[in-house]
């Protein structure tokens, strides 16, 4: 039997609305965070239309809106830090999955940096933070069926009505960005600042 020839796994081909542009034309960040968010939107919308899917789906959907929240997280504090006063107070390990430690530090960096900052445009975000907190506080839970000691990930939990979880993440994400907008806003004051400044 003859052998295929070898292919790439990554590669551009000629059926050019196929080919995502990587590194391209949308910064990294917020292509990641947003590419998430959008993949779980598609699969809600697809067992809503389908009426189908949704006991093996919700995990992604789940894990995918729960990884846009910890990336716009990240993103946040990344912005806050360039404007807080005194960054270094705030230096903590970002680097890992834990809601539990991304969520104060960037509402915390936020309030810092504009105490008028209403509590109300994060009050819904921080209702869903906490759930997530509450059942998949390290990001395992909706990727493994089981946790290292060899328990069900998600004893105790037997429904998840995919289209109430997408209403409510969509209302978390709306937050999400309106604080994300607002700091890059302040940046870009902060900027406009400093080069009248000369500095």
């Amino acid at each position: 039997m003859a052998k295929s020839p070898k292919q790439p796994l990554f590669t551009y081909a000629k059926d050019w609305h196929n080919n995502a542009c990587i590194n391209g034309f949308h910064p990294e960040h917020w292509a990641y965070s947003e590419g998430y968010r959008q993949a779980a939107e598609l699969l809600i919308a697809h067992v809503d239309a389908t009426r189908s899917d949704q006991d093996t789906l919700v995990y992604p959907i789940v894990f995918l809106y729960r990884h846009h929240v910890e990336l716009m997280l990240k993103r946040i504090i990344s912005t806050a830090l360039d404007l807080v006063e005194r960054p270094e107070r705030y230096k903590q390990k970002t680097d890992n999955h834990n809601l539990n430690t991304l969520w104060p530090m960037a509402r915390s960096l936020v309030r810092d940096i504009d105490n008028t900052f209403p509590r109300d445009n994060y009050a819904t975000l921080d209702a869903v933070v906490n759930a997530f907190i509450e059942s998949d506080a390290r990001a395992t839970a909706f990727r493994y069926a089981q946790n290292r000691t060899g328990e069900p990930s998600l004893a105790g939990m037997q429904y998840i009505n995919t289209r109430h979880f997408g209403e409510m993440m969509g209302k978390a994400s709306y937050e999400l960005d309106c604080m994300d907008s607002h700091l890059l806003y302040l940046r870009g004051l902060q900027n406009e600042q400093r080069a009248d400044w000369g500095c």
